[in-house]
């Protein structure tokens, strides 16, 4: 017989009732066949004959059929894959008979050992057909390293990326870090200011309210969850603001609503206590300067007066105040 076809592996998502599966490519024997099934967590289990599937179809040219136990459910997959044995069975005696169709079977193997091996080629990392690198070899696995290349650009090696300075340390805040190596300081580069600190330390609501000072009496604060604790004392609105800058303001709560009518500055404002405050600025085309007395990382886009929002957050701690994220939000 002949092999048409390169086939040796067919992949199937379970439904929760399929139990039968067919195998569309020739295997000689069921010890042939490999079956994996990946569950939701993408782990893989290679699955035993007679006790996880059944197989029929050895030895015909159109494949067969596996047969599961329990019928994968939604979210896992079936991985049905020929592997067979790397070894030659075929005995040809000196002076006996060459019949065709043991010669062709052995061929039949061969083949079928080529395809096996060319399934997992197809898996692997190669270089491209006109490189002229030779004899690269992976290192042995190491925690918390990473693949890359020596010096040199010759072979791969296990590095380690802090050691390198790819990764600085502690991470800015600019790139999705604290700026600190301890949770103090991270608390503080993060606007939360020493009431943040108090507040993170607590494990219960009576915690978190005699932290921030609130009187018994305030039934809403003391109804409230953690989560909500924030709305209950300063409320859901807004405080708006009109003006051209921030010099007749006197701020009453932690988010200020501000639409600008003219070109206009963000002006030092006095902050009634310590912590973060969120301004929502909305420049309707009109321009807007920070002052110089607000500290900042260096790192800050500048305002832009295409934008729908400018939202900018300002902390204060100990009469210091740092705008420690400015966004540029879409209309």
């Amino acid at each position: 017989m002949t092999l048409s076809s390169t086939e040796s592996k067919t992949i199937y998502g379970g439904n929760g009732s399929t139990s039968a599966f067919a195998i569309p490519f020739m295997f000689l024997c069921n010890d042939d066949i490999q079956v994996v099934l990946i569950n939701v967590e993408d782990v893989e289990s290679v699955q035993f004959q007679g006790t996880d599937y059944q197989l029929t179809g050895a030895g015909e040219q159109t494949g067969g059929v596996c047969t599961m136990t329990v019928p994968p459910e939604v979210g896992q997959t079936l991985v049905i894959r020929r592997e067979p044995a790397i070894v030659q069975e075929v005995d040809y005696v000196e002076n006996d008979a060459f019949p065709a169709a043991t010669h062709e079977a052995a061929l039949d193997k061969l083949t079928m050992i080529c395809q096996t091996l060319a399934e997992k080629l197809d898996r692997t990392i190669s270089f491209r057909v006109s490189s002229a690198v030779t004899g690269v070899t992976l290192p042995d696995p190491s925690a918390d390293k990473m693949l890359g290349w020596d010096s040199a650009g010759n072979k791969l090696v296990n590095r380690n990326l802090v050691a390198l300075g790819s990764v600085p340390t502690p991470v800015p805040i600019s790139q999705g870090g604290t700026d600190a190596d301890n949770p103090t300081e991270a608390l503080f580069n993060l606007g939360f200011g020493s009431a943040g600190l108090t507040v993170a330390g607590c494990e219960e609501n009576s915690e978190v309210v005699a932290a921030i000072g609130a009187q018994p009496a305030d039934a809403d604060i003391l109804k409230a969850d953690t989560a909500d604790l924030l709305r209950a004392v300063y409320g859901d609105e807004a405080q708006a603001h009109i003006g051209t800058d921030l010099s007749n303001l006197t701020v009453a709560r932690n988010n200020v609503a501000w639409t600008l009518t003219a070109d206009s500055a963000f002006s030092e404002v006095a902050l009634p206590y310590d912590g973060t405050y969120v301004f929502h600025v909305y420049p309707a085309g009109n321009a807007l300067t920070l002052a110089a007395a607000y500290k900042t990382d260096g790192n800050l886009p500048d305002p832009d007066p295409a934008a729908g929002e400018i939202r900018i957050a300002v902390e204060q701690y100990n009469s210091r105040k740092t705008i420690v994220n400015l966004q540029n939000m879409e209309a």
